[in-house]
């Protein structure tokens, strides 16, 4: 696990970051923003491509005619100076409001 901390947030990342492939891989994470937590997965389009491909020959969806996934963010590429940037982006431009329809929110009793 990796963990990344700022003054706006605190991010705990539930999967290694592989540097050499990061544009084809997907991450399941934890933000943390005025002690409220919520869950998300990070996604690169290489990754919705992969995996769509998968599904053309599993059957899943359709035979990979679609891909949808709830409490998603596309990222350029699946680097942790991409990710910070983006949820950096996504606290300060966003309201707790909106984080509750991006995120799921995990602690609802906080």
């Amino acid at each position: 696990m990796l963990t990344y901390e700022c003054s706006e947030f605190k991010l705990l990342v539930m999967h290694e970051l592989d540097s050499f492939n990061v544009a084809e891989q997907n991450v399941d994470f934890n933000i943390t923003v005025d002690n409220i937590k919520y869950t998300g997965t990070a996604v690169t389009l290489k990754n919705i491509e992969y995996l769509m491909k998968k599904f053309r020959a599993s059957g899943d969806c359709c035979f990979g005619r679609y891909f949808w996934q709830s409490n998603m963010v596309i990222l350029e590429e699946m680097s942790i100076d991409c990710f910070c940037d983006a949820l950096l982006d996504i606290v300060k431009n966003k309201s707790l409001y909106s984080l509750n329809d991006m995120f799921y929110r995990i602690n609802c009793d906080s």
